[in-house]
């Protein structure tokens, strides 16, 4: 197998057809279709279905996307370690959450530049449930999502944020220095949408629904809109960690939900066989504490 082979493979993987990889490749489509036969043959696996309308990737093709995208990133960075030789970098590509603190994410980038002056770090604002896939299919090298690792992913946790509740001016809920599940009830309330906080949406309806509490629920995806997406949705408080209450909402006042088993929690996390450079890089972002 050579590299060559690979990257004919994720060329048709990501065009789903033939001809237009070919195009893109700028070679002829019987040699590129060859190619990609011998690869099938080798392996043992058919890797594409073939079909009038084009092309789709089978199982077996699915499990080499992600391999062949990291073989292919290893030697970009080994054709870069070669021509640098005092200062040899990798690339490292990082998935980062919207709203993340501008100035927490800025000492990072300057303490990985310190810590680890090899790595070359690419950011990729993504939402949490965008960059899993991002990382899975191996466009990411690392993730910071609101969300634990799952199977074949590891990490630390950055930070844990306790919910509360962001009250719209002038409702007599606004006064409370702490709120309870049943303030919720009969409410309109706003929360993240389930892409862009995985769990939080089941979290709070198990929880409401034991405490017998019936809230009017509205689903939104807000970071710097949080305030116009609860004036759209007429919402009467917003279900928010701290941070983005003072960042977004700041003049509703914010005030801890204390009988909610439930916290937002953001991870650096990455696949099980990611390089030790990443690996590196995750230990230089869970170190770096939050302001």
């Amino acid at each position: 197998m050579e590299l060559r082979h690979l990257r004919y493979f994720l060329a048709v993987a990501e065009a789903g057809s033939f001809n237009r990889a070919a195009a893109q490749l700028l070679v002829a489509q019987p040699s590129l279709s060859r190619q990609i036969r011998a690869l099938e043959h080798e392996l043992g696996e058919e890797l594409f279905a073939r079909t009038p309308q084009g092309v789709t990737v089978t199982a077996a093709g699915q499990a080499l996307v992600g391999h062949a995208r990291h073989l292919l990133a290893l030697q970009a960075a080994t054709r870069e370690i070669v021509s640098q030789h005092e200062t040899p970098h990798e690339r490292v590509a990082l998935g980062i959450p919207p709203g993340l603190s501008a100035t927490w994410l800025l000492q990072v980038v300057r303490e990985v530049g310190r810590a680890v002056p090899r790595c070359s770090l690419d950011l990729v604002e993504a939402s949490s449930a965008r960059q899993l896939l991002l990382l899975r299919e191996g466009r990411l090298d690392a993730a910071i999502v609101h969300q634990r690792p799952a199977e074949g992913v590891v990490g630390r946790m950055v930070w844990q944020e306790s919910f509360g509740i962001a009250v719209r001016p002038g409702h007599p809920l606004e006064a409370a220095a702490e709120h309870r599940l049943a303030d919720l009830d009969g409410r309109r309330v706003l929360i993240h949408s389930r892409e862009q906080v995985p769990g939080q949406q089941e979290s709070l309806l198990a929880a409401t629904l034991a405490a017998g509490v019936h809230p009017v629920w509205l689903f939104g995806e807000f970071v710097e809109h949080a305030r116009a997406s609860a004036e759209a949705a007429r919402a009467e408080v917003a279900v928010v960690s701290s941070y983005t209450a003072g960042q977004q909402l700041p003049d509703w006042p914010w005030a801890p939900l204390r009988d909610l088993p439930m916290a937002l929690t953001t991870w650096v996390i990455r696949r099980t066989d990611s390089r030790l450079i990443v690996g590196e890089v995750i230990e230089v972002i869970a170190d770096r504490e939050v302001g």
